[in-house]
């Protein structure tokens, strides 16, 4: 059976893979889901099937955004198949962009566990979602459930966001890569998105294929974007697709 290794970026969490996992399953896929458990989950790395390794089957690593520098590197290294969903090598770019998000980063980290936290998190997932509706009553919960531990990982994972600027480790460079981007984004830079397209350019084997959303944002929410994702999986032949 094909199967999935899925894992959600920053602040996230695995329930954001439920439309996912139900269309994915529903077509006779193996689904999983990393945890990193920054709020009440616990955290789970999951590994592949061991009856995956003959040649046919396909193990897809699902990756958002900072979720392909979190994904176990093992995981990453034994993918047929890596999708990056508006994912990065080089988090902040290196152009007059910097700065400002520099500082953005540095006040976001020191919002963690004082007062202004929960408005920081909150201000981060609304972003994350635009141009797209979130429930901000139903996030509300998961922003008072962060234990001492998930606010270590919060830090610990932001810095490494903050501190990454190359491609994720493990990335093999025979599996065929699909590159998400999309173009209402507005938490990735564009040079950001560039850098990565030109790190696996020259990293992999064969080039990676791009699609890009253009009414999505940064959480990709939309069940026709995800079938476009699903669509790729099943014929990888395809080409780009804008």
């Amino acid at each position: 059976m094909n199967e999935i290794i899925a894992i959600h970026g920053w602040a996230g969490d695995s329930h954001q893979w439920a439309n996912w996992e139900k269309l994915f399953k529903s077509c006779d896929w193996r689904w999983q889901n990393a945890e990193r458990g920054y709020k009440n989950l616990s955290p789970h790395t999951p590994k592949w099937n061991n009856n995956s390794n003959q040649v046919e089957l396909k193990r897809v690593a699902i990756c958002h955004s900072l979720g392909a520098h979190l994904v176990d590197k093992q995981v990453l290294h034994s993918a047929t198949h890596v999708v990056l969903i508006n994912s990065f090598s080089r988090f902040i770019p290196s152009s007059k962009e910097n700065r400002l998000i520099q500082l953005a980063l540095n006040k976001m980290m020191n919002a963690i566990n004082t007062p202004n936290e929960a408005a920081m998190l909150r201000k981060f997932h609304i972003k994350a979602y635009k141009p797209n509706y979130i429930d901000v009553k139903a996030i509300e919960s998961n922003l008072l459930h962060i234990s001492d531990l998930g606010r270590l990982r919060l830090k610990n994972d932001l810095i490494l966001l903050m501190n990454s600027d190359s491609l994720p480790i493990g990335l093999n460079t025979y599996s065929k890569v699909l590159i998400i981007n999309s173009e209402q984004d507005h938490i990735l830079a564009n040079q950001t998105k560039v850098k990565l397209t030109e790190d696996l350019i020259k990293h992999l084997e064969a080039a990676p294929k791009i699609i890009n959303l253009q009414d999505d944002g940064h959480s990709i929410t939309k069940i026709k974007n995800i079938k476009k994702i699903k669509h790729w999986l099943e014929f990888d032949h395809a080409k780009n697709m804008v």
